[in-house]
């Protein structure tokens, strides 16, 4: 590859999709150069040991085998994936997770520059393996207390297990992440995009700034207090405490 050109591949099972994505690319995203077209998991699997790509556009679902399964073919994966998938699935929530970026057919012009334009940054910037390890163990995780999160800093990621953070906190623009091993880990990412991938795995907005995870709670304060597990004191806003009491404490104090 040279520095001003990246080859692709787009492995779909719809001959009308890679037909559009491959005239998309070629007329916004000239430095990207398709070297092959693959209908399904097998052929992926050949065309990218023959052609080693810089990036590929893999669809989520195929018949005879998904997106996911190519990936556990490879031992190390060392090309960026912009996954491209026709509905919102169960899926897309490993993806998110592990700061994997994919596009939801039919595919917009401008998603697809925007997703190209950071998978560039991420070659160049040799951001790719340890994500995909990271997929891949999301992908085959059933269990929410199973699954890591990427967490983006300014010059590398970090990947935290869900079950181990405390809670997270909003500093400026980005967001402070503690874990019960007593690390503050600090996120190029704003705490409104935690709070949208965590509150769904047991996590909680007390406040515009803190998002706490429910099973760290040691203590609720009547003031508006709450306690947690590494004795850290987070405030729940006036508006969210009826909420708060009603979602998290009411259905604790059943057990």
């Amino acid at each position: 590859m040279n520095n001003n050109l990246f080859n692709a591949i787009i492995i779909d099972d719809e001959p009308k999709l890679r037909e559009v994505l491959n005239i998309k690319i070629s007329n916004y995203c000239p430095e990207i150069k398709i070297v092959a077209l693959a209908s399904n998991v097998e052929e992926a699997y050949h065309l990218i040991h023959q052609h080693k790509p810089d990036l590929i556009f893999l669809d989520i679902s195929m018949p005879g085998g998904s997106g996911f399964e190519l990936l556990h073919r490879f031992e190390q994966i060392d090309f960026e994936i912009i996954f491209v998938t026709g509905f919102e699935e169960y899926a897309l929530e490993a993806l998110k997770l592990s700061a994997v970026d994919y596009l939801l057919k039919p595919v917009n012009s401008e998603s697809l520059i925007t997703a190209i334009e950071k998978a560039k940054n991420n070659i160049h910037n040799g951001m790719i393996l340890k994500r995909y390890e990271v997929l891949k163990h999301n992908s085959d995780s059933s269990n929410s207390d199973d699954m890591k999160i990427s967490v983006p800093g300014v010059n590398s990621f970090d990947f935290v297990k869900i079950s181990d953070i405390i809670r997270c906190e909003g500093w400026q623009k980005y967001t402070r992440i503690y874990t019960e091993k007593g690390e503050c880990i600090v996120s190029s990412y704003n705490i409104g995009i935690y709070k949208k991938n965590l509150e769904k795995h047991g996590f909680f907005s007390t406040h515009k700034s803190h998002l706490i995870n429910i099973s760290k709670i040691k203590k609720y304060l009547k003031e508006g207090i709450l306690i947690l597990l590494d004795g850290a004191e987070v405030p729940v806003a006036r508006r969210r405490k009826d909420v708060f009491i009603q979602t998290v404490l009411t259905p604790l104090n059943k057990f």
